[in-house]
C-alpha cells in the first residue's frame, strides 16, 4: 500500500520536491542506483503534479515517497568511489575465465561484470596498464575481493606466478583496504 503524503501537497510542494530530484539524478557524485531512485521520485513526482486535486495524485505521492525513501537509502552507499584493478589481475581474470563474456542472469556475477565494464583503461608503460572501476556496488566489491582472494592464494609462493602478478596482488590487496576504509569513515 502507497504511503499517504505527510502533509497537504501543493503544486508548490510537489514542483519543488520534483526538481531535487531531477537534480538529485543528475548528479554524478552518486552511484547509478541512487540517480535511478532520484529519477523514478521525480517520474512519480511529474505523475502527482499532473493528477493532483484527483484521488489518483496519493498513490502517485506514495510512489514518490517511496522511491525517495530508496534514493535516500542507497546515497550513503552509493557516493563515486573508484577501485583501481593492476593489469595483471584484470588478464588473469579473463585468461581464467573467471569473469564472464557477457551477462549470465546471476545477479553477483552480472553486478560485477557491469562494475567491470564501466572501468577506464589506463596504460601506464608499453606493457603495463590498469583499469579504473567505479567502486559503489557493494555486492559488486564483496565479489571482487572473493575474486582477489583467489588470485592472492594464485599469486602464494609455490605456485606458479609472475612476479607482475605478485605486485599486482599485493597492490590489489592494499587499494581494496584502502577503499574499505574510506568508505567505512564516510559512512560513520
Amino acid at each position: 500500500m502507497p504511503t499517504s503524503p505527510p502533509k497537504p501537497a501543493t503544486p508548490e510542494i510537489v514542483t519543488a520536491a520534483r526538481d531535487r530530484h531531477r537534480q538529485a539524478a543528475a548528479d554524478t557524485n552518486l552511484g547509478p542506483t541512487a540517480r535511478r531512485y532520484h529519477q523514478h521520485a521525480a517520474c512519480a513526482y511529474d505523475w502527482a503534479l499532473r493528477a493532483l486535486g484527483t484521488p489518483i495524485a496519493n498513490r502517485h505521492l506514495g510512489y514518490a515517497y517511496a522511491y525517495a525513501e530508496q534514493a535516500a537509502t542507497h546515497a550513503p552507499a552509493t557516493s563515486k568511489w573508484t577501485l583501481i584493478l593492476p593489469g595483471p589481475f584484470c588478464d588473469w581474470l579473463t585468461e581464467n575465465g573467471l569473469l564472464p563474456d557477457d551477462f549470465t542472469g546471476d545477479e553477483l556475477t552480472d553486478r560485477l561484470l557491469l562494475a567491470y565494464r564501466a572501468g577506464t583503461p589506463h596504460r601506464i608503460a608499453p606493457s603495463s596498464w590498469s583499469l579504473t572501476i567505479p567502486a559503489h556496488d557493494p555486492v559488486a566489491m564483496h565479489e571482487l575481493t572473493q575474486l582477489t582472494l583467489r588470485f592472492v592464494q594464485h599469486c602464494s609462493p609455490g605456485s606458479p606466478h609472475t612476479p607482475a602478478q605478485a605486485r599486482a596482488a599485493t597492490a590489489l590487496t592494499e587499494r581494496i583496504e584502502n577503499l574499505a576504509d574510506r568508505m567505512l569513515h564516510e559512512t560513520n
